[in-house]
């Protein structure tokens, strides 16, 4: 889809749990996927080599240290000949409808932006429940809420590369000002939200894993729970190679019980965090 101009950038690293819905979600919009695999030690890599697609462009470059995830970025950058780049981690899944939205907006008005912010739903225990947008929120270009810098367009940024240790990269121009310091009316809010599965198991390995590198996020909550199933990115319901794990499931009695216990004490500690910070 040459007419589109986009590039996706994912690292990824023991991911397969997501890796197949997050790829597949923004494969059929973009013109080429770069991957580098830091070192999976799951099915991770098998997933990614199941996909007979030349725009797939991956690699395994195994990494120790947390500056390496800013120098892959970079190269990312480099190795980019569109215009915009897209930022997939392997635990975001988009519904076709933001998609568009976004290859819209691209098309449209492109040439006039540096970037396109998007809404997350931070998910709880299963795809069906989210937590609250009051909690661990971002203050970006002057809104609150769960957004995240997700697109970029290279050709109006010069100087554009990648500063910071992970998980707090960024993006920077050659004045070395983030690009989430710049004039907001440069940039686009996307009105759909992507599916964010941090607070999910994201490999299938589970607790296993020893990395420090690997952000192991799981968290018990409530949350609210999504009302409108059609919001649900439909490759969660889409055919999918046997060695790909089914995600859609729902939250556990267990999960329900410990849920029910844990979050009127979070609900009482932000509060209270909240007043001692006034």
């Amino acid at each position: 889809m040459s007419d589109i101009l986009l590039t996706v950038h994912m690292v990824v690293k023991n991911e397969d749990r997501f890796i197949w819905y997050a790829l597949n979600s923004v494969l059929p919009y973009v013109d080429k996927v770069i991957i580098f695999d830091t070192g999976s030690t799951d099915k991770t890599v098998e997933i990614i080599n199941s996909f007979a697609d030349e725009r797939i462009k991956f690699q395994s470059i195994e990494i120790k240290e947390a500056k390496d995830i800013g120098r892959l970025r970079q190269q990312q950058i480099e190795e980019t000949n569109t215009p915009w780049f897209w930022i997939v981690d392997g635990d975001e899944i988009y519904h076709s409808s933001l998609c568009k939205e976004i290859v819209n907006i691209v098309r449209k008005e492109g040439k006039n932006l540096e970037g396109i912010v998007v809404g997350r739903y931070d998910l709880l225990g299963d795809v069906y429940h989210f937590q609250d947008e009051s909690v661990g929120t971002y203050n970006l270009f002057d809104r609150q809420g769960h957004f995240v810098l997700r697109l970029i367009n290279k050709e109006n940024i010069a100087g554009l590369h990648v500063e910071g240790l992970y998980p707090y990269e960024g993006y920077y121009d050659k004045n070395g000002q983030e690009l989430i310091n710049h004039d907001k009316q440069r940039f686009y809010f996307a009105k759909g939200r992507l599916f964010h599965a941090m607070y999910l198991q994201r490999s299938t390995h589970g607790a296993s894993l020893s990395d420090t590198l690997h952000r192991n996020k799981w968290k018990i909550e409530l949350g609210k729970r999504i009302k409108d199933k059609k919001l649900i990115p439909e490759v969660f319901y889409q055919p999918h190679p046997v060695l790909v794990p089914d995600s859609y499931g729902k939250r556990s009695i267990f999960y329900e019980l410990a849920a029910n216990l844990v979050t009127p004490i979070k609900i009482f500690k932000r509060k209270l965090w909240k007043f001692l910070n006034i």
